[in-house]
């Protein structure tokens, strides 16, 4: 008689909270029925050319249980998807599953008028979900600045029609020596990521249209796939529990709390 089984909760292998995996093990039998959430979760999802699955999932179109909270993202005339965060609106231009990142750039495009006109503003990342990765390269905008002391940032000066030397804006990268001195004569300071070089001699513009990369922060459904099972949420069962495994067929995987 077929079971469902569970594996041991001690396994290392064991994702994150609340994390479901539908991992199936076809046994012999003449007639089967397959598991709802497996189902439902194995339809392939596209936004534009990027393939979109486990943690994402289109909000709208696709069922939540197969990505994971906060990990939504909109999908508009099936161009690139759309990533909201607590700055704006960022279009995620790839998606790298193996190692849990992706790279976006700023839905709207950057001009010289938005930082001259200090629509420029720091990333806001929810920690719980989202990180920048180690070593992440900044531009730091400097806004307000008196440079009639201070010429030797004059390099630095990003050209803003209306502005003169008791007034302007400059642009340098988090690590340069001499941030530290020029945010002393400036009144504002906003952060940035790129994904550069320092050493990269693009205009400003160009790097911040380029985009940059995040690490997302959710259970690796790498081990789950490669067994021929999917990943989801179960927004029901706030305990351990087992899933239900479709007639015919052992489920390899636990829902954990």
């Amino acid at each position: 008689m077929n079971q469902i089984r569970s594996i041991d909760l001690a396994s290392p292998l064991l994702p994150a909270l609340n994390l479901v995996l539908f991992s199936f093990i076809f046994l012999p039998t003449t007639a089967f029925a397959v598991d709802e959430n497996f189902t439902i979760c194995s339809v392939p999802r596209y936004c534009g050319k990027l393939n979109i699955k486990f943690p994402f999932f289109i909000q709208g179109r696709d069922d939540p249980r197969c990505g994971y909270p906060g990990f939504e993202i909109h999908c508009r005339n099936n161009t690139n998807p759309i990533l909201s965060l607590g700055d704006g609106n960022y279009s995620i231009d790839d998606i790298f599953y193996p190692n849990q990142s992706f790279l976006v750039s700023r839905a709207v495009r950057f001009e010289r008028d938005s930082i001259c006109n200090h629509k420029i503003r720091n990333i806001s990342l929810p920690n719980d979900r989202y990180q920048l990765p180690p070593g992440n390269t900044k531009i730091v905008f400097l806004f307000n600045c008196n440079l009639t002391s201070i010429p030797i940032l004059s390099p630095h000066k990003i050209s803003c029609p209306a502005e003169n030397e008791t007034n302007s804006t400059l642009a340098l990268f988090h690590s340069d020596p001499q941030l530290k001195f020029a945010s002393e004569n400036c009144k504002e300071r906003v952060e940035t990521p790129v994904d550069c070089d320092q050493g990269n001699r693009l205009h400003v513009e160009g790097l911040l249209n380029k985009g940059f990369v995040l690490n997302w922060i959710a259970s690796n459904c790498s081990i789950c796939e490669k067994s021929g099972g999917k990943c989801g949420f179960d927004y029901i069962v706030p305990t351990i529990s087992n899933a239900f495994a479709p007639t015919g067929l052992t489920l390899g995987t636990v829902l954990l709390v």
